[in-house]
Parts: C-alpha cells; sequence; structure tokens
C-alpha cells in the first residue's frame, strides 16, 4: 500500500512538473508575424492564419487601405475589427489556445506583428495550481502521519 500510494505521489509530480515545464519553456518564447502583404482583389478576401497555444497578446501593426478582422476560427467570434487608412498599431488579444484568421477586405494592407509570449489560461492554471495545492497537501499529511 505504501508503495503504491509513493509510486502514485512520484508520478503525479512528474507529471506536474513536465507540465508547468512545458509552459514556462513556451512562455519565452517570441515570435514573429510578417511583413506580409495582403490585399483583397475582385471583392474576394485573404487572411492569414495564426495558431495559438494559449494566451497571447500580439503587437500587430497594419499599413495601407482597407479593412482589417481576427476571427476565432472555431467560434466563428470576432476578437478585432477596424478600418484602416495609413497606419494602425493595436494590439491584440488571443484568449486561449486555437486558431486565428485575420482577414483584409475592400483593400490592400501590410500586416506584421510581434508576441512577446505565450501563457496559460486561467483554466489551465486553476488546475495546476488546485492539483499542486492537493498534493501539497496529501504530502504533508502523509509525513505528518510518519
Amino acid at each position: 500500500m505504501r508503495r503504491t500510494l509513493f509510486v502514485f505521489l512520484l508520478t503525479f509530480t512528474l507529471s506536474l512538473i513536465g507540465l508547468w515545464g512545458a509552459y514556462l519553456t513556451v512562455e519565452g518564447s517570441q515570435g514573429f508575424i510578417g511583413p506580409a502583404v495582403m490585399s483583397s482583389s475582385k471583392g474576394g478576401i485573404t487572411y492569414a492564419a495564426i495558431h495559438s497555444p494559449g494566451w497571447m497578446i500580439m503587437n500587430a501593426s497594419f499599413n495601407g487601405k482597407g479593412t482589417v478582422v481576427v476571427l476565432d476560427q472555431f467560434s466563428n467570434e470576432t476578437l478585432f475589427a477596424s478600418n484602416v487608412s495609413g497606419h494602425l498599431n493595436v494590439p491584440i488579444v488571443f484568449p486561449g489556445e486555437g486558431s486565428y484568421a485575420i482577414y483584409v477586405s475592400d483593400g490592400s494592407l501590410t500586416l506584421s506583428g510581434h508576441h512577446g509570449g505565450v501563457y496559460p489560461t486561467t483554466k489551465v492554471q486553476k488546475a495546476l495550481y488546485g492539483s499542486i495545492a492537493v498534493l501539497s497537501f496529501v504530502l504533508a499529511l502523509w509525513g505528518w502521519r510518519k
């Protein structure tokens, strides 16, 4: 029984460390998008696809003239929409992991973007912190019982 509990606690601890380590490595990574020329022709719409592994803020810069819309490709929710005439520099928040698309219509725009890191969503943070708290409590009880 003691050996089984020890193996379970060790496995649980190592999996938590691995999960947290994965987010720490992604968090420090920076990314760049563009510069990319996006133009619509004959009423068509062009787009740039972005995949985010977690919560992320992208500092986007648009130059040109047209309408830009950022959509979540799974829920079809609009995250950002704006008309651009000249230059627009704006932070765009990607609320969680998923695939997003930046659409351009009615013109031609140059897109460039930078993100400083990817962060775990609130749901993931709560799960990690909750499981660490439970593990700490179990280890404290186990050590106190001896």
